[in-house]
């Protein structure tokens, strides 16, 4: 397979001013040799910080030690640079390549090519050191490793197993997932920031929603997340075997589907909701913070679970919710804005329910529903479009795509009597409300949210009054008048609060 042009010239130049055997490790060859594209390369080495410094220098990109302890730096690599964005540079663990890569996580990334200032342009698989079987598992499309010892050097491989194998396509071998349930409790040992990261890389992935049931088919998911299992035993009658639970991965995936069907979903809007999604949350994206939602949404229900003449109810379970997901976001070291965003999701996730409930989604309710959700009412919208379409088996769903989207409170929209049983009939009606909401909100021009025609200053020299709540509210005033098309100009905003003063 044909190297880039840049890597050839960084392997090269690599070779030509290190010292001693270098060795191209990992990822990069699995990717040549799977034709997938790579951006940075892996270098193991004896003298991993003086290569390090001179490959800096001699390209004009910037020195970074990443761990002094263990030998491992990078070079990160200027603009001008297209097709590799850094280079990985490390201490050869262990006497030579062999014992260095005996120690490396899964057999496919076990594979080492010893480079020369006169590298050739293409690798052939003859010359890479393979001393695991690395390349058989490629070719089998397998993610292996051969011993339990790997994780429990390392416990963060655990989760790495499922976000390679969705990342790659790859199956996990089944002595693996054995290994991975009998290590499963030390999921939590590594650092937050540590998971969090492999998480939202995991959570981007087509399909991840998938891994996330494999993950819980080996007991990997709860050991990670411990706040999930009490859901398992909840609300079974009402869910079906896996309780809460169920209804958690069920929301993921459809949360999964819509993200990456959104012409078939919201056609009209599928290019803007894409652009949003791939927007950087942290480390992550949108799309994976919010996927994450989708699998956290229901997490109180098992504390705030009651019966109530005969139903079973759970009260206040959206605002604990709120509360507990926080927590576990912020032990797992993720940024403030994914806390409150998340945080803000779940507080206020039955909300498109209360509003589909009322019958009539008036004007002056969807203003409020976006005054009091402000910048998080998409991540709302999205979240719980995964959740109330979770309650349809999946083909209802693709059949029932077009009607969902359908204005509620349209002659179309209200013809739902067909639809059988009743349950489906009112969960498309749901999506619908949800649907309704999202045009608003994508609609061009201003927004949901008009941009105030008064300030306080103004309210306060014509209604004479001094600095106070009470200037707030006749602010929120004006702006819902505005809203409803009651008020156009300032003229009539100040004879409005004259009005109501």
């Amino acid at each position: 397979m044909r190297l880039n042009d840049e890597s050839i010239r960084l392997l090269r130049e690599a070779a030509r001013i290190g010292s001693g055997s270098i060795f191209l490790v990992g990822g990069a060859i699995r990717d040549i040799l799977l034709q997938r594209p790579w951006v940075d390369l892996d270098l193991a080495c004896r003298r991993p910080e003086a290569l390090s410094r001179r490959l800096a220098s001699a390209f004009g990109g910037k020195f970074v030690t990443l761990d002094a302890k263990e030998g491992v730096y990078r070079v990160a690599l200027p603009a001008s640079f297209r097709q590799v964005r850094r280079l990985d540079v490390a201490r050869l663990q262990g006497p030579g390549i062999l014992q260095d890569l005996a120690r490396r996580d899964f057999t496919v990334n076990a594979l080492a090519v010893e480079i020369s200032s006169k590298q050739p342009a293409t690798l052939e698989p003859s010359k890479v050191i393979d001393p695991r079987g690395g390349l058989r598992d490629i070719k089998g499309r397998l993610l292996r490793a051969e011993s339990a010892d790997l994780f429990e050097s390392d416990p963060l491989r655990l989760l790495r197993a499922f976000r390679f194998a969705s990342q790659l396509g790859f199956n996990i071998e089944a002595g693996t997932l054995k290994h991975i349930r009998r290590c499963r409790s030390l999921a939590r040992k590594p650092t937050g920031e540590r998971i969090q990261a492999e998480l939202g890389l995991l959570l981007g992935n087509p399909g991840a929603s998938e891994w996330l049931k494999r993950m819980d088919e080996c007991s990997l998911l709860t050991a990670l997340l411990p706040e999930l299992e009490p859901e398992r035993a909840c609300a079974t009658v009402y869910y079906g075997s896996g309780g809460v639970l169920r209804h958690s991965l069920d929301t993921a995936s459809r949360a999964d589907f819509l993200f990456h069907n959104l012409s078939k979903v919201f056609p009209d809007h599928a290019s803007a909701l894409s652009a949003e999604l791939e927007r950087p949350f942290g480390a992550a994206t949108r799309k994976s913070v919010l996927m994450l939602g989708a699998l956290l949404h229901d997490i109180a229900k098992p504390a705030t679970a009651r019966k109530v003449g005969g139903r079973l109810r759970f009260f206040g379970h959206d605002q604990l919710g709120a509360r507990q997901a926080a927590e576990l976001l912020r032990e797992l070291r993720f940024p403030g804005e994914v806390v409150d965003t998340l945080s803000t999701v779940i507080a206020h996730h039955l909300r498109p329910g209360n509003l589909a409930a009322s019958g009539m989604i008036t004007d002056k309710a969807a203003y409020r529903f976006f005054r009091d959700l402000g910048p998080r009412a998409l991540d709302l919208l999205l979240v719980c479009w995964a959740d109330h379409a979770s309650y349809l088996p999946h083909p209802v769903l693709l059949k029932h795509l077009g009607r969902a989207r359908l204005e509620p409170q349209g002659p179309e929209g209200r013809s739902l009597s067909r639809i059988k049983p009743v349950e489906a009939r009112k969960t498309i009606y749901h999506l619908q409300v949800v649907s309704h909401l999202l045009k608003k909100l994508l609609a061009p021009g201003p927004g949901p949210l008009p941009r105030p025609i008064v300030n306080g200053h103004e309210v306060m020299k014509a209604l004479k009054l001094q600095p106070g709540p009470r200037i707030g509210q006749l602010l929120e005033k004006v702006r819902e008048a505005q809203a409803l098309g009651e008020v156009k100009t300032k003229k009539q905003a100040l004879e409005l609060l004259r009005e109501h003063r």
